[in-house]
């Protein structure tokens, strides 16, 4: 599969990820996230209209905002929510991080599902794959063959 090919894979596969993400989901990835990033994910879902700290649950209003984003934003939030997930992917995979095999990943993948929620793991790995990273071809094959991760409509990996 060429590189074009993969990315473009990715963008559907992030589509269907990001489609599936429910408001205690995203409220849960957004606990995770630093203040900082959290803040600015917010704004640029929601605008300056609301204040996030007078609102208690605001993942319902972010997840409508998110999945209504074209393509390119969609890629550039989802890299914001993934912040709090790739940092323990860091912790868990150290050195092999930043190009890991799907053994890999499937070594860690337990420890990293224990921290947050599987539909923002598969957000994550879908924008790995969106965006055509070294790890592009392990994260995929880890979203269509393991069952925690891969939805109903995807094809299974060979």
């Amino acid at each position: 599969m060429s590189e074009e090919e993969l990315m473009a894979e990715g963008a559907g596969l992030l589509a269907d990820a990001v489609g599936q993400l429910s408001a205690d989901d995203m409220d849960r990835l957004l606990r995770g996230l630093p203040s900082p990033v959290a803040t600015e994910l917010m704004t640029a879902l929601l605008g300056n209209k609301l204040d996030p700290r007078r609102l208690k649950k605001v993942g319902a209003l972010l997840v409508g905002a998110l999945r209504n984003r074209s393509a390119v934003r969609l890629t550039l939030l989802v890299e914001r929510l993934s912040t709090g997930i790739l940092a323990t992917f860091h912790s868990e995979l150290g050195d092999r991080f930043d190009n890991p095999t799907v053994e890999d990943l499937r070594e860690v993948l337990d420890a990293v599902l224990a921290q947050h929620p599987a539909a923002g793991v598969r957000c994550t790995l879908s924008w790995v794959v969106a965006e055509g990273m070294p790890a592009a071809e392990a994260a995929r094959d880890l979203l269509l063959t393991d069952p925690r991760l891969r939805l109903a409509g995807w094809a299974e990996a060979s």
